[in-house]
This record gives structure tokens, sequence and C-alpha cells, in this order.
């Protein structure tokens, strides 16, 4: 029979609707009592109940994850084509100058130039200083450690200008305007080539070095033939004072140099902090005073503009060719300083990679951390990555989203980056990565990396339950979930999506948002499928679907009307079953540790059924195709040694044989639990008297649901579990009482059941519950009048079956409880309505109705026992000698 050949339906409520032009009626004052009382009968309907035991969503705690300390990229387990945790910048010290020939980027390339140009990089320069550099996106750099690329400018095709084709003319230099307010509408002249073997110039030259004046370079990094700096003509030394005073233009203006040259020293410029980092660069024991250049060229480069505007080519390697030389400095604060100035020119393509492997490698240590709260560091790190693309720049997101990750371990820095807008970010780069998989985009292997550290990330920022709202409106949980579907083959990716969606599942808008993905419960059960044998990946995302399930009746219809959905729960439950027996043949436990924790699989697992079958109709559907298969699977645990001590796993069996059985009808006779129902009261006998509390309650929710069946009820009669029954009266945990008394509720149908609680005292042990805990308990109450009208209802004298003193005490505590006005401050014609639908008092109106019929029965019965007392002694004296006994048939 196929389980599914009738799928479940969606409940709803189907109305009337009235005409648009007629007004909705008014509901009277009563019918609004009325409705109340029914909602809260329906509220309280499974423990109110005389036949049956409450059905209840399944609870459990998230798996466990330990927070590793260690600030790992990619964790201890190593895969191949991974990129390095760890590298070195040792080789930026060698770096090469500006190669011979590189365009400026605002000048007019035309066909033959780009042709001329791209032979001459054939032949003079390697691949990797091509003229037209493309992105790289290969692991081959990082494991070369090429960290920066600073030796070719970087020339996108999109770029070029191309002038017309009909019109083609010689190339000529564009005029240099004046009020150019922006410095990328700067046109730069081209430097003199440099001569073929020419040693490269370095900071600071020895006496014997001549200086080449026609191609000293200005302070703003543009050489010029008209225009030079008079003050560093003079510092050359005077082996070049001939050189100097032939110079036409130093002779002219000798009447002011010494004066300009004294104004220049008050205010120094990019140039002569540059300088000066140079310089240092070949000296030890001075990182203290690098770093104070490095803050002071950020303020000079601030002051000059050069941060709110795009830097020329030129004057952006002038920088970095400075800040190179101390990538190998082991001064964590120096590296930051040093990454603060190379985001500031808003690097893109290697450089940014670079930037980023820079922070992630001072990130690395949490020592660091206080670090990043000091001036603008994140603020500036966090732009870059905004800058990024997870598709163009993936290994710049590798090691940016690496370092979001560890700093994210800190909780203050974690509320810090959060109120940067970190998360949104990190939205839209999934989205970015997603909308690539619909489109079929391809994507460089390292998106992939890319995607598993921001996901690693995000796990640690949803940790704040504070996210949760903005988690859901910026639309992150739909994201994951199709993040999820398209990268369902890469187990690192999945990894860290479960334990997200695990975190976030705790909150019920998240679970809501959950739901609202069209193919999740297909998602969720591919990936049980896909990875069954991964503890990891299966027990939060068992414990996900569980808490989806757990509240939303038409969750639970979708979830059980997806394709396999139950058998996939099922192949679970015997993976880990088996899985924990091997285990517990084991002799330490240190090697339970060593082998995981499957027995939390199996809870997480039971709890999905558990919560599913809450729905009626799956209910009985999951009873008649899996009942069977579940009872021996369930019984198998309980009955087993190894499995007992956990008392969670016992306690998700026992809650969802309580669910099941909720469904039992003892008129039918195919019904599983019907046919089983000795087995599990033999199986939960143990555990009704158990030393955990709520096991004993399962329990007894259990024997509520199966004691309807007078099997069940004679087998209770006729064993140890009455007294067990008996005994737990004389607890004072309320719904302990209430759990067992409703079972006490069914065995009063059999007079044998009543001989046995006549002979252990039950009902003084009720009398005592009454008084002692049921004005603040109305449905204790309530199912205590129950068992007791139930005890004496086929009896003519009470006396047989209920002391006399105790009769009394009865009448007096019911009396009680039933004046209205005593405990509402209700009078004869009180129309107060807001009293009357008050919970406490709905409740109270069902004990009422119980305890009313029982007081007037026993008020009934004494006052015919008068009457008939007083009639047999007036025979007794007419008739001495006549021994008849009167029958209490008419009554």
């Amino acid at each position: 029979m196929d389980p599914k050949s009738d799928e479940i339906k969606l409940g709803g409520i189907s109305k009337v609707s009235l005409p648009f032009y007629e007004p909705p009626p008014r509901k009277t004052s009563a019918e609004i009592i009325n409705e109340a009382r029914l909602a809260i009968r329906e509220s309280q309907m499974a423990e109110s109940s005389f036949i049956s035991t409450p059905i209840k969503p399944l609870q459990t705690q998230r798996p466990f994850t330990p927070r590793n300390k260690e600030r790992l990229l990619f964790g201890k387990k190593t895969k191949s084509n991974r990129p390095p945790s760890s590298f070195s910048l040792r080789y930026l010290q060698n770096e090469a100058d500006i190669p011979v020939g590189v365009p400026d980027s605002n000048m007019i390339l035309s066909p033959h130039m780009l042709t001329s140009t791209a032979k001459t990089s054939t032949t003079k320069t390697t691949p990797k200083s091509g003229l037209v550099k493309q992105r790289s996106n290969s692991l081959s750099e990082i494991n070369d450690n090429k960290i920066f690329n600073i030796g070719v400018k970087e020339l996108s095709l999109n770029k070029v200008k191309l002038p017309s084709l009909d019109h083609l003319r010689p190339l000529q230099k564009r005029k240099v305007f004046k009020n150019t307010s922006s410095l990328d509408n700067l046109p730069e002249e081209r430097e003199s080539p440099e001569p073929k073997n020419a040693e490269p110039r370095k900071a600071f030259s020895s006496p014997q070095e001549r200086t080449d004046f026609d191609n000293l370079e200005s302070p703003f990094g543009r050489s010029s033939t008209k225009h030079k700096n008079l003050s560093q003509c003079l510092l050359l030394g005077p082996q070049n004072l001939n050189k100097i005073f032939d110079n036409r233009h130093i002779i002219e203006n000798s009447e002011t140099l010494f004066v300009r040259t004294a104004a220049e020293s008050k205010e120094r410029n990019v140039d002569d902090i540059i300088n000066e980092l140079n310089y240092e660069s070949t000296r030890v024991d001075n990182e203290s005073l690098v770093i104070d250049l490095l803050d002071e060229l950020y303020q000079c480069m601030e002051k000059e503009n050069l941060l709110a505007t795009k830097v020329g080519s030129k004057m952006k390697i002038h920088i970095l060719k400075a800040l190179y030389k101390y990538v190998e400095s082991q001064n964590e604060k120096l590296l930051l300083n040093i990454a603060r100035v190379i985001l500031a020119l808003k690097v893109t393509g290697n450089n940014l990679s670079g930037v980023c492997k820079l922070i992630f490698k001072v990130s690395k240590n949490d020592k660091n951390d206080y670090l990043f709260f000091q001036k603008n560091i994140l603020e500036l790190f966090l732009d870059a990555l905004g800058r990024s693309s997870p598709l163009d720049d993936a290994e710049a997101c590798v090691y940016g989203y690496g370092s979001v990750k560890f700093l994210t371990m800190n909780t203050k820095l974690l509320d810090k980056i959060l109120s940067l807008g970190i998360l949104q970010l990190m939205v839209l780069h999934i989205k970015i990565i997603n909308n690539a998989k619909i489109d079929r985009t391809s994507m460089p292997e390292q998106t992939n990396h890319a995607l598993f550290q921001l996901t690693g990330a995000l796990r640690n920022i949803v940790s704040e339950e504070t996210v949760f709202e903005t988690f859901i409106s910026c639309g992150a949980v739909q994201q994951l979930c199709q993040t999820v579907d398209f990268f369902s083959a890469d187990l690192d990716i999945i990894s860290n999506i479960s334990r997200i969606l695990s975190t976030i599942s705790t909150n019920d808008c998240c679970c809501d948002s959950l739901a609202e993905y069209k193919d999740i419960y297909k998602v969720f059960i591919n990936l049980f499928d896909k990875y069954p044998g991964n503890e990891e990946i299966i027990v939060r995302l068992a414990y996900t679907l569980g808490n989806v399930v757990a509240k939303i009746d038409n969750t639970r219809v979708k979830f059980y009307n997806e394709k396999k959905s139950v058998d996939s729960l099922l192949n679970l439950w015997k993976i880990y079953l088996e899985r924990t027996l091997k285990i517990c043949s084991l002799k330490t436990d240190n090697e339970l540790i060593e082998n995981g924790n499957p027995e939390d699989v199996m809870i997480k697992v039971i709890r999905v059924i558990a919560n599913v079958v809450i729905n009626p109709e799956i209910g009985k559907a999951v009873n008649e195709c899996y009942g069977s298969l579940l009872i021996d699977e369930f019984l198998k645990v309980l009955i087993s040694n190894p499995f007992k001590k956990n008392e969670e796993l016992v306690m998700s069996i026992l809650s969802t044989l309580n669910n099941l059985s909720y469904y039992y009808t003892s008129d039918m006779e195919h019904d599983i639990f019907h046919i089983k129902q000795v087995e599990i009261v033999e199986g939960i006998t143990e555990y009704s008297k158990s030393r955990n509390k709520e096991c004993v309650i399962e329990s007894m929710r259990i024997m509520g649901n199966l004691s309807r069946s007078k099997i069940t009820r004679d087998y209770i009669a006729e064993s140890e579990v009455f007294q067990i029954l008996v005994n737990i009266l004389d607890k004072v945990d309320l719904t302990l009482l209430k759990t067992t008394i409703g079972v006490f509720v069914n065995l009063m149908a059999d007079n044998k059941s009543r001989s046995l609680f006549k002979n252990y005292g039950g009902v003084s042990k009720l009398i005592a519950i009454l008084n002692n805990f049921a004005q603040n308990d109305w449905l204790l109450a309530m199912l205590v009048c129950q068992v007791i009208w139930n005890y004496c209802i086929d009896t003519m004298d009470l006396y047989e079956l209920i002391p006399d003193d105790e009769i009394q005490q009865l009448l007096v505590i019911l009396a009680d409880y039933l004046d209205e006005e005593k405990l509402f401050g209700i009078t004869e014609g009180c129309e107060d309505a807001e009293i009357y639908v008050t919970q406490e008092y709905l409740i109270w109106e069902e004990f009422a109705g119980v305890a009313t019929n029982l007081l007037e029965k026993i008020e009934y019965f004494l006052d015919t026992f008068d009457q008939i007392h007083i009639e047999n002694e007036t025979a007794t004296t007419q008739k001495r000698d006549s021994s008849t006994n009167l029958s209490f048939a008419a009554w």
C-alpha cells in the first residue's frame, strides 16, 4: 500500500460569505462568552478529556556546537586546492620598479598602439606583467606568494578609448586644464624610458652617484622639464654644483630660493613622507617611528584630497612601493597601519587581495583584536569588502571574510561590525553568488572558498539574537535556503549553513520565514539522503526541521506530503541506532566521545515525527502505514540497557508514543496500538517508577491513552502498575497528579479496579488533593471529582465505598468550591461579562459542572438514606420477627 496515495489536505473552514452590501452581524454578549468558553475548552481539550491525555509538540535542546578558540581559515581537516592560511610576504622586498611604457589612464589608445604594446610586453615582460591584465582568480598566485601586484597598472579593456577608425591621426597629448576639479581627470605625461639594463634608482644616492635631472620626479609624482623642485636640487651634493649653476632657472630665482625652501620645510607633503619611509626601510628598531610616519601619511593624503577622489596610477604606485617594504614586519600594529593606507587608496584586483591578506594575518591572533577598535580601520576594511565581488574578487573575499569570521568571535567587535552593516553586505554577496548559479555563470573555485568563509562569519553573527529581525527583513533566510539547494554537493558550505539554520530556527519568526521557502522540505530530504552518515549536518538539519513543524499545522502537512518524507527519517533512525549500539560495545567513555553522539541524532529525528503527527490526519496515517515499525523500534530502545541512561532519548520516545497513541481507538481491532498495547505497557512500566519526573509523566500519559481499552485496564489491575499509580497520588507535583488521576478516570470503569482503589484508600488520597491543591488548579479538581463520580456511579450505598467521615469532608469541600460569590464576587443579577470570560472562571465552570453532579448525588443519597433508615426503624418496631433487607434499586 502506498502511504502517500491520498495526500493530506490543508485544513480550513469554509464560510458562506455575506453580500458585500450587508454589514456583518454584531455578536451578542452571550455569543462572545460562548466563543471564549469554547476557546478555553479547546486549549484545555487534551488535559480535560477523560479518555485521552495531552498531545503536544516535543521540545529538545539545540545541538551542542563547541566554539573553536583557534582561529583557522579552514579547520584542521586539510583538503586539496584550498587557499593557504599562512604565507610569506618576503618577495615584496625585491619587487621591480614601474615597468617601461605603461600608458596613463587618461590617454587615448589607438589599435596599432595596443598591438605594438602587446608585442613589446611579449618580448620584454613576463606574462605576469602584461599590459592588459585580467583579474586573477587562480590559487597559483597565492601559492607563489603574490600579495600585491603594483608593478603593473591594471587596465580594463572596456576602459580603453578608441578613436574613430575613419579619422586615425597621430596621437597628441591632451591639453592640461588648470581648473580640473578631480585628480582622475588630470592627464599624466609619459615617463621617459629608462635605459636597458639600468639599475633601479635608490631612495638616497651616495655622493658618487649621478643624478639625471631630466628624469627627476616632482613631489606629486609627475616629471617636468620646466618647474623643478629647487630645494631638492640643492641637496644633491657639491659634486653637482656645476650642474646647478648651469641651470638658468635656478640662477633667475636665486633671490627667493632659500625663502621657499624654508617655507616648504614647515609643511611636509606625501612625497616627503614617502622619502622618509623609504629611508627608514633600511634601518632597524624603528617601528614606532614608522607607525607615526604611516599615520602622518594618512593625514597628509587626507589633507591633499587623495582619499576622497580617485588617485592616479603613478601616485598610487609611488605610495604602494614604499609601503610594501614593511609587509614582512612582525609588528601587527605596523601592518594594520599599512593596511589602513592601502585601503584608503581604494585598491582593486590583486592589490585588494593583498591588503585583505594583510588584515587576515593580523586578525589570526585574538591578542590583536584591540587594534581593530583604533582609528577607522574597520570602516575602511568593510568599505573595501563592499566594493569586492565574490565572483571577480573571490581571492580578496576569501581572506576578507576569513578576517570577519575571526573578528566576529570577539563579542565587542561583533557589535561594532554589525553596526557598520556587514549583515546586509553578506546577504548581497550570497545573492550575487546565487544569481550566478541561476544564470549558469562560470564561477571560479575560489568563490566556493569565499562562500565558506562568509557563511562561517555569518554563523558567528547569528549568535546574537538581536540580528534575527534584520536577518529576516534583508532576505537572508531565503537566500541561505537557495544556497543550500545550489551548493548541496559542497560539504563545508552545507555544514556552515546547517549551523546557521539550527541557530535561527529557535526564533519563531525565522521558522516562519524558513517555511515560506517553496522547496524547503524537498531540500532537507535531499540532504538527508546525500549525507545520511554525516552526524554534524544531520543533527542540525533534523533539529531545524523539528522546530519548523512544531507550531504551524500546514508545515506538518507540507512535509508529510513530500515524497520520501517519513521514509528518510526512518532511514536515519536505523543508521544512528546501529551506530549507537556499535559505539556502546566499546569499553571506554573516551571512545564514545571520539565517535560523536549518534543518540542526539536519534532524538532530533524522532522529534520530527512526534511533531508532525500532531496533525490528526497525519497521526492516523502514520499509525496505519508505519505504526508497527515505529513501535518495534521504540520498544527496542526502551528495553535496551545502553539507552536507559539517556533520559532525553527515552523522553523523546515516550512523547512520540504518547502523540501516536492519542489516535488509538479500542473499537478498531486492526489498530496497531490495540494489537501491541500490552507490549507497550510492559515496556513503559519501568519508566513509570523512574526518578525522572518527566519520564513518569509521559508514561502516565501513554497509559491514559491505552487505558481506554479493557485489555490495558485489566493488565494494570493485575500487575504492579496499579500500586505505582496509587503511590503517585501522594506526590505534590500538579502535572504528575493530573496525568495519573486521568488514568484513574478510565480505571474506575471496572469493578475490579474500584475494589483495589477502595483497598488502597484511594478516596482519602483524592480528598487530600482536593483540599490541598484544587483551589489553585480547577482542572485538577475537576479530574478528582470525575474519578470519584466514576468510582461510585453504579453503587446504591455510598457507605459501602466511602466512609461517613470522608463523605462529610467531601460535602464541605465541594460546597466551598462551588460558592461563586466567595470565589469571584458574583451575586444574583450580576451582569459583569468580563468575569464570565476570564480563563479562571471558564475552567472553574468546567469543574463546577462535574462537582455539582457529585454533590447532588451525595446529598440525594444522604437524604434517601435517612428516610429509609426511619422507615426501617418503624417497620422493625411493628414486625420485630421480620429480617427483610430493603433494595436500593429504586434509588
